[in-house]
């Protein structure tokens, strides 16, 4: 099914700290309406997921690498999802979002979203063939997270964790550097797609994207850890 997503002019930088001051706002605006949800917060490295409960209204995740929301599960059977449908976008801009994106829209629903400046998206594809590594790059997003790029197309996020063990594959002096910086701890990303990633990636392609793309990914992590550590 297609996806929707609204470009927004945001009103602040992204507030990620006020998140749960965002999550009480809409659980009071829930709670007007008579549905009784409470949303809850789920932490992900790179994002945060409003769990809205069922009865149709779905999930938001906030995407503070990409500086976008994701709204999931909503169908918009009444007044009362139409109406949390505009109080989102609301939300959303107000939270410093550069868009707000809705999975899985049905035909019914596009023209409502619409009216709220949407504009439909493709599907992704299946990407066909192996990765080429002259083609993968990388690029900063927000703060530390880091974007793996396919022939200059979106394809992962990748935020900077804390592991139990190294990765398989080599061990750079960046790398090394940055574990000497943080108590010896072994290093590594948490990977997930990007929002704008125009393809399916199997599993093999990811693994190989990772592979191909971590030594630069650690030099370009150890640049901006440095440069921060001078301002």
């Amino acid at each position: 099914m297609p996806w929707i997503e609204i470009e927004l002019s945001p009103r602040s930088e992204w507030n990620e700290d006020g998140l749960e001051d965002w999550a009480q706002a809409l659980g009071s605006f829930l709670s007007e309406k008579g549905t009784g949800l409470e949303p809850q917060i789920r932490m992900l490295p790179g994002c945060n997921v409003l769990q809205l409960g069922e009865a149709g209204i779905g999930e938001l995740t906030l995407s503070s690498s990409e500086r976008l929301v994701i709204l999931d599960g909503l169908s918009l059977k009444g007044s009362v999802e139409c109406d949390f449908a505009r109080f989102a976008v609301r939300f959303a801009r107000q939270m410093g979002a550069v868009g707000f994106c809705v999975s899985s829209v049905s035909r019914t629903e596009k023209s409502f979203w619409r009216k709220l400046g949407g504009v439909i998206k493709p599907d992704p594809v299946p990407l066909q063939g192996p990765i080429r590594p002259s083609r993968v790059g990388i690029k900063q997003l927000a703060q530390f997270s880091l974007l793996v790029m396919y022939r200059d197309e979106p394809v992962l996020c990748l935020e900077p964790i804390r592991c139990n063990a190294h990765a398989p594959g080599l061990v750079s002096l960046a790398q090394r550097r940055l574990e000497k910086m943080y108590a010896g701890s072994p290093l590594g990303f948490a990977s997930r797609v990007a929002i704008h990633c125009p393809w399916i990636i199997s599993r093999e392609q990811w693994d190989d994207l990772l592979s191909f793309s971590r030594l630069q990914a650690f030099d370009l992590l150890a640049n901006l850890v440095n440069t921060n550590r001078e301002l």
